[in-house]
């Protein structure tokens, strides 16, 4: 018993000491100048003609994520995953200098791209490298691949 009483003493010194300096850190930080901060005396008050800011109009737009389907920006959908756990993620980039598409994959076993979404140049050699590995791309009659995972392991578009 007496080996455990000098932990459990210390843990408790420790404690201790961490709710005096809670305190101080939640001042203010001085000024360039070195002075502490004026107090925020504004009133929220409509009666004296203070004028009072909207909260709603200083928060930035909500982020969606992942973007809709039928969003114009969007060219990567992720179609199906390889384990069905709610990690699975596809992301993609297009170098338009280089023409070149990559994409990076965790846990996807298919995936679409809509060509039509993107700047790329048919009469160039178009790039595409997914997860590390790249090839050509060709043009094809329609505008949506669908590229997935063979029974080997290599990523091949599925012709419709």
């Amino acid at each position: 018993m007496s080996a455990t009483r000098p932990t459990t003493v210390r843990v408790v010194i420790i404690w201790a000491c961490s709710l005096l300096t809670v305190p101080a850190c939640l001042q203010p930080a001085p000024n360039r100048s070195g002075n502490a901060p004026e107090p925020d005396t504004r009133q929220d008050s409509q009666e004296d003609g203070a004028v009072t800011s909207d909260p709603a109009a200083t928060q930035p737009d909500p982020i969606v994520f992942p973007r809709p389907i039928d969003d114009p920006g969007r060219w990567l959908v992720v179609e199906k995953t390889t384990h069905r756990t709610s990690g699975a993620w596809a992301t993609g980039s297009f170098d338009q200098s280089r023409n070149k598409l990559t994409i990076m994959t965790n846990d996807v076993s298919q995936f679409s791209i809509d060509t039509d979404r993107i700047l790329i140049d048919w009469d160039q050699l178009v790039i595409l490298g997914i997860d590390g590995r790249n090839s050509e791309l060709r043009k094809r009659n329609y505008s949506v691949l669908h590229i997935a995972l063979d029974k080997h392991g290599r990523w091949v578009v599925l012709e419709p």
